[in-house]
């Protein structure tokens, strides 16, 4: 028994500096910078449904987000989001100026499209190492078809003129998830439901030009509302970072 406590009070007077050495320095916790700014750019693509549907196929475009983050932990955020889905657009070949001869021949793109903008609260709920959020937007949209030189879905706009427009509000919301690829960048995965009320807007040939120079325009009107699927990458925004407490 003499020799079992002398053993147990020799490791014990051992393990004591040991485990002294062994602890790691105190984190000031003050020193860690936690973003308050996020910065998001995304690919959409938006599938027509209900009265939209039976006049338009599918939408392509692009959409740009910012969020502000409210809490130090980032469970609630302002979100700040515009875009433009393209759902329809052709190219036609003409001539510049009135010359008899076509001297100067260029390619004239007719795109319509929806441009928005939303501003609403979004709610993200941490699972693991990833983070899926929700959100809802309240704004304004466009529904427009401008003409303008270039043979993309988008023609130029400074070369470029609108033939028809419509405005109202808009609202969307939506879902996603932020899968980590670096400490403060993710791929931003998520599906949306865009709603712009009843609207006058053209399809794809929508616009003839008549003998006199004059347009006509085949206009379409019924609810406009879709689904969007987006895929892009979020990231933080250096500007805005905040100290978190001890």
């Amino acid at each position: 028994m003499r020799f079992v406590v002398t053993l147990l009070v020799g490791f014990g007077s051992v393990g004591s500096p040991l485990s002294g050495q062994a602890s790691p320095p105190a984190v000031d916790s003050s020193t860690v910078v936690i973003p308050r700014w996020y910065v998001g750019l995304a690919a959409d693509i938006g599938q027509p449904v209900g009265a939209f549907k039976q006049n338009v196929n599918n939408a392509a475009g692009l959409q740009a987000h910012v969020l502000l983050r409210i809490d130090r932990h980032g469970l609630a955020a302002i979100r700040l989001q515009g875009g433009w889905l393209n759902y329809g657009h052709e190219s036609q070949r003409t001539c510049v100026g009135t010359t008899p001869g076509c001297r100067i021949a260029v390619d004239v793109t007719t795109a319509n499209g929806i441009l928005s903008f939303g501003v609403g609260p979004q709610f993200a709920f941490p699972v693991g190492p990833l983070r899926t959020y929700a959100y809802g937007l309240l704004g304004v949209s466009r529904i427009a078809t401008v003409s303008g030189l270039g043979g993309g879905i988008l023609p130029n706009i400074v070369a470029g003129d609108e033939n028809f427009g419509d405005t109202g509000l808009a609202w969307s919301g939506g879902l996603g998830i932020h899968v980590p690829v670096h400490r403060s960048t993710t791929i931003d995965v998520g599906v949306a439901y865009q709603g712009h009320g009843r609207r006058n807007y053209l399809i794809q040939g929508g616009v003839s030009d008549n003998p006199d120079g004059s347009l006509a325009f085949d206009i379409k009107r019924s609810n406009a509302e879709l689904y969007a699927i987006r895929v892009g990458v979020t990231t933080a925004w250096r500007w805005g970072r905040r100290r978190a407490t001890p």
